[in-house]
């Protein structure tokens, strides 16, 4: 039988018990919480589900980070049922999507997104909606019904980056999520000593898997980010072992180091033993930098269908700058119809590999060839069994928040929605453009904000220009 949450917590409260485990911030100072008293609310949290008769059920989870969103998401996984990690910045029109495609049987919300939830509220009344205070407030019986959720069946769905109005509703198994652990360990050590800045969304598999969940097994001291607009001057205050990061924070990393003459591991805390970049391609340039700084960066590479990883870099492997990583021993990973180069799309086997998309058996049959290869859409090549990134399949653009936006959903939507003959979107010096092409729409000069207004907030065109009769009106 395959490893399961309900076997790594009753092992961690053996070894780490009053072990002060996850740091939240109340007031402006850092508050602990033990990991026994996490495993407490994570029981008390699948009572209060279970007795409102959501044993089995799908639970969404719609909230910002904190310890309440960590108890949740385990107390359902483990427990309960099925948890649908939600993006925090979804508005009412992307939970509607979600509710015709997948659907769910209850909401757990934070308060801030109270407005949005009445509005659901008013018309689903089928859904349990349930506020994290109310979860928080609750006294739910010690948790035991003598079952468990089955390893090998699906415990979360998350959703592949590049959501829009038809989002791949990625379901993962316990089996799957702990199928990457030994690997990762062996690569990069780490125990109760080590304490770790999360600011990743742990609605997605790179913040949620990679950074919390592992962390079940570690024990090692989680300290949440409390405004993405503090991250430099809470890692400065928290002094990280371990932090995982994106390009975007890394090249802000960088950039400040060269302006102020700051060693980078200083502006990192001066503690920092394990530095992972993940999400998207950090330049060669400034991986060198990292590293010639005496900093041990680790660049990885997977996707929310590999469970978050795929190949990962040893420690202190100081002269690779372009590889992403050295492939688990554990996942199998072969390059479809190499060209003269070697270079072709990476397909990948393992127990990591996702068991399905929700509700669409024909987009998940689809992706993977009669060996059972899935097919990750990525062009790439092996070499020393590193891995190396050549780009993209299917047409990708990757910001540097590692927020992957696929230019081909957004066209047909804004398309649809403009009412418009054509719509290109692109790249221009690092900004997203947008060309309309039509010959009824007419010029606002609220043009860009309309457009805008379609599209989830990470994926929001910087400028447009209107096309008539091939003759363009730059907008914005």
């Amino acid at each position: 039988m395959s490893i399961g949450i309900d076997a790594v917590l009753k092992e961690g409260i053996k070894k780490f018990n009053k072990h002060s485990y996850i740091f939240e911030k109340r007031e402006g100072n850092y508050v602990s919480h033990t990991y026994n008293e996490f495993y407490e609310d994570v029981l008390r949290f699948s009572s209060f589900f279970c007795e409102r008769g959501l044993k089995n059920k799908k639970i969404a989870l719609y909230a910002s980070n904190s310890y309440s969103y960590m108890v949740t998401d385990i107390a359902v996984m483990a427990y309960t049922g099925i948890l649908l990690a939600l993006a925090e910045h979804w508005n009412v029109e992307d939970l509607e999507n979600i509710i015709r495609d997948i659907g769910f049987d209850a909401l757990v919300y934070e308060k801030s997104k109270e407005v949005i939830v009445n509005k659901l509220r008013e018309k689903y009344k089928n859904i349990d909606f349930i506020s994290l205070e109310e979860l928080e407030n609750s006294k739910g019986k010690a948790f035991f019904d003598g079952s468990l959720r089955d390893t090998k069946a699906c415990s979360k769905i998350v959703f592949s980056s590049g959501t829009t109005g038809d989002p791949k509703a990625v379901m993962l198994s316990q089996k799957n999520m702990f199928a990457n652990a030994d690997n990762l360990f062996k690569r990069a050590a780490m125990d109760k000593s080590d304490i770790c800045y999360l600011f990743l969304p742990l609605s997605h598999t790179y913040g949620g898997i990679g950074n919390f969940l592992y962390s079940l097994i570690s024990g090692m001291r989680i300290y949440l980010c409390s405004d993405k607009t503090e991250i430099m001057e809470e890692i400065r205050q928290v002094k990280p072992s371990l932090f995982c990061a994106v390009p975007l924070v890394l090249k802000k990393v960088y950039r400040y180091s060269l302006e102020q003459g700051v060693a980078v591991k200083e502006v990192l805390g001066g503690n920092i033993k394990y530095l992972f970049c993940g999400g998207a391609f950090l330049e060669p340039e400034i991986r060198k930098y990292i590293k010639d700084e005496g900093v041990n960066l680790l660049e990885a590479y997977g996707l929310s269908e590999t469970t978050s990883l795929i190949s990962l870099e040893y420690s202190y492997n100081k002269d690779d700058f372009t590889s992403v990583g050295s492939i688990f021993e554990n996942q199998s990973v072969r390059i479809a119809k190499p060209d003269e180069n070697g270079v072709g799309e990476i397909t990948v086997k393992g127990d990591n590999i996702f068991v399905g998309y929700c509700n669409r058996e024909d987009l998940y049959a689809a992706a993977f060839d009669k060996d059972g290869y899935f097919h990750t859409g990525d062009l790439g090549y092996v070499k020393d069994n590193k891995l190396y990134l050549a780009g993209r399949k299917k047409r990708l653009i990757v910001r540097d928040n590692a927020r992957n936006i696929y230019p081909d959903e957004l066209e047909k939507i804004l398309a649809d929605k403009l009412k418009a003959d054509a719509v290109k979107i692109f790249e221009k010096q690092g900004r997203l453009h947008c060309s309309v092409y039509s010959n009824t729409l007419s010029y606002s000069d609220n043009f860009l904000e309309t457009i805008n207004s379609h599209l989830p907030k990470y994926c929001r065109m910087d400028s447009c220009e209107l096309v008539k009769n091939n003759l363009s009106t730059k907008l914005k």
